[in-house]
């Protein structure tokens, strides 16, 4: 059991590694298509764990393929994927605003850029491939090693590395939050296919909205000058935020998490499943996990832009 916990972790630091290096290594590569780059970064994020199951002989792809809980969703869990996903959007919305009284929009920042591409590249680098490479390394290897150990601790230890794994402190709080959502619905339906479904519904939805957006900006003059201004506007807006509204945000929040809870309690009931371990040896800590946690805080601390 702990030798899955060790290989999961190596299998994390490794890819970490490979993703940086390949971001450094950007600045000397002569081609200059970002959806290249963007696409070769997700390559980077899928591409130790996949080598590792695909290497492996078939009776070893099939014991990782059930630990990873490769298991198809029922309707009524899709459903139910869906009603989380939505329940959970106010909140993302309201953590991200509490980030951005203390740091910059990172997503605003690249979207200028980004709807340049078009549509559907869009739609394959930021919701596509993010939907399955990422919940392959988070939900699958990571939190398919932790829940033989401990459910709970696993929930929350995958959802941390996920958000740090975005390497700034604007998205990290919704990011953790997510990934508590995704982790306890994979549980919940038993099935990873469950948090691949709604991280491609989240960021697809951003995805539309943005280039909708965006569209409706260009009969009124340049693009980068409206986004711009409309990224200006929201900090100065966020920066003036009253106690007032402090507390009815604080509220709102509540209310929805709330409501989120109810659902996935009720996505748990409606397939009889439970949080409880049949039996919890051993740590889900080790040097590694460790290790990853100090550089990726350090890494983000540094990426980040504060206000």
């Amino acid at each position: 059991m702990q030798r899955r916990i060790t290989e999961a972790h190596l299998i994390l630091i490794v890819t970490f590694v490979l993703y940086m290096g390949y971001q450094w290594l950007m600045q000397w590569i002569p081609i200059k298509n970002v959806i290249f780059h963007m696409l070769m970064g997700q390559v980077m994020l899928v591409l130790p764990g996949g080598l590792r199951y695909f290497v492996c002989c078939r009776k070893k792809q099939e014991q990782l393929a059930e630990r990873m809980l490769f298991v198809p969703i029922s309707n009524a869990n899709i459903k139910m994927a869906v009603a989380v996903i939505i329940s959970a959007y106010p909140v993302i919305a309201i953590l991200n605003s509490f980030s951005m009284l203390f740091v910059k929009n990172q997503v605003a920042a690249v979207m200028p850029y980004m709807m340049k591409l078009g549509y559907f590249p869009m739609l394959l680098v930021m919701a596509v491939m993010p939907a399955l490479n990422e919940e392959f390394l988070c939900r699958g290897i990571l939190y398919g090693a932790y829940r033989h150990h401990s459910k709970k601790a696993g929930i929350f230890l995958s959802a941390l590395i996920f958000g740090l794994l975005h390497l700034n402190f604007n998205q990290m709080p919704y990011a953790v939050y997510l990934g508590i959502v995704f982790a306890l619905m994979v549980e919940a339906t038993g099935s990873i296919y469950t948090s691949m479904l709604m991280h491609f519904l989240l960021n697809g939805f951003n995805v539309t909205i943005n280039f909708i957006a965006d569209r409706m900006m260009t009969s009124y003059g340049n693009v980068n000058q409206q986004l711009s201004k409309t990224t200006e506007s929201v900090s100065q807006t966020l920066s003036a935020v009253s106690c007032r509204q402090l507390v009815t945000m604080a509220v709102v929040l509540t209310v929805f998490l709330f409501f989120n809870g109810i659902l996935i309690y009720s996505t748990f009931r409606i397939n009889g499943r439970t949080m409880k371990n049949d039996c919890s040896k051993g740590r889900i800590l080790d040097i590694f996990s460790v290790l990853f946690v100090i550089i990726a805080l350090i890494l983000t601390y540094i990426n980040t832009v504060f206000l």
